[in-house]
């Protein structure tokens, strides 16, 4: 369900982003199986494409608030779906598989992000299918060359083997953003932090400000205890039900559940950060440490004033409120139908740059 959600997410902020692809995945936790292999807490596959429906219906309004926002058939278009049999599987090229191939050939030199927010499978199998393409031929080399200068993961855990047994060993110098413990701080581990920093994750103000009234898109929105059944999930995750609230007391009616995967697109938002340009920065997605080579991984701390303690998490944690603020304004956008009716950003500009050099003690 936190996958879910985090599409939801995204989708709003589809007009930040130069988005390429939408491509479902498998991952320790969740496959369809096959003839060989029985399935595990899966959900299919519509729902991608019905959170679609629901964005089409809001999508006139969101232009309104910014023409940038792609059109539904543009999204369906490069909604696919990837290596979903079993954890790990790249036993064949994909729909999925064969447009993250296709995005990262293409005649572009900006940086690409690929968000893995499951397994690293089906873009173990797009990197293996450009292998078994080109490795025997003259411009292997100036093929790697160029997808070691335009891609980046950013990989929320490692969900299955693919990236530890073949992304890691046959493309050594590719950059990744590993987020191997901050994401559960934004996902199902929310809780145990001081209240401070959950302020925004509360049932009141989430049924209010993001489920409740906003339009068919946010009305797929889940939350603690509001009733959704999700096909497929077990019994004892089914964390819409009274029955799940009863079990568990310390969650209220409409709390948070979870965006675990969501860090990984907040990285990239346009705020002024600069992380996307020096993971050590920090910012939406978190702060990360150079671990080696062009590995990065959650070794910084931040301190917490709350805590009174130096925390990874709070690399993450402490923007929650402007995550969830920023959420709830594009909430807004799905209903508002004219532009001063909802909040908007400011837009800053520095003269000098974003960038300055200077001396210790300047």
């Amino acid at each position: 369900v936190d996958d879910m959600n985090t599409l939801i997410h995204t989708l709003l902020y589809s007009n930040d982003i130069d988005l390429k692809g939408i491509v479902q995945t498998s991952s320790k936790l969740h496959y369809s199986g096959d003839d060989t292999t029985e399935s595990l807490r899966w959900m299919g596959t519509d729902w991608m494409y019905e959170f679609l429906d629901a964005y089409a219906e809001v999508y006139d309004n969101l232009k309104i608030h910014d023409e940038d926002y792609p059109s539904p058939d543009d999204l369906r278009a490069i909604t696919k779906v990837g290596n979903i049999k079993n954890v790990s599987d790249t036993s064949e090229e994909t729909e999925g598989s064969e447009l993250v191939k296709e995005r990262i050939l293409a005649e572009d030199d900006r940086p690409l992000y690929i968000e893995v927010g499951g397994g690293a499978n089906t873009v173990a199998r797009a990197l293996m299918s450009i292998e078994e393409e080109y490795k025997n031929k003259s411009n292997w080399k100036d093929v790697q060359k160029k997808i070691y200068k335009k891609l980046i993961l950013y990989i929320i855990l490692d969900q299955d083997d693919s990236y530890k047994n073949y992304i890691q060993k046959s493309w050594p110098k590719l950059k990744v953003i590993n987020d191997q413990s901050n994401f559960w701080h934004f996902a199902y581990a929310w809780k145990f932090h001081s209240d401070e920093v959950n302020s925004y994750l509360q049932g009141e103000w989430n049924r209010n400000n993001i489920q409740k009234d906003h339009g068919p898109l946010l009305a797929k929105y889940a939350l603690m205890g509001d009733g959704k059944v999700v096909p497929g999930e077990l019994e004892e995750e089914q964390r819409g039900s009274a029955a799940y609230l009863e079990k568990n007391p310390q969650y209220k009616k409409y709390d948070f559940i979870s965006e675990g995967d969501s860090p990984s697109y907040f990285y990239l938002f346009h705020n002024g950060l600069q992380d996307r340009t020096q993971p050590t920065y920090g910012g939406w997605g978190g702060r990360f440490g150079l671990v080696n080579d062009n590995l990065y991984q959650n070794t910084v701390l931040d301190y917490n004033p709350y805590s009174k303690r130096f925390e990874a998490e709070y690399t993450l944690t402490r923007w929650f409120d402007d995550i969830q603020r920023d959420f709830a304004a594009r909430a807004d956008w799905g209903i508002a139908d004219k532009f001063e009716d909802a909040n908007h950003a400011p837009i800053a500009f520095v003269k000098e740059g974003l960038e300055l050099k200077a001396k210790v003690g300047e």
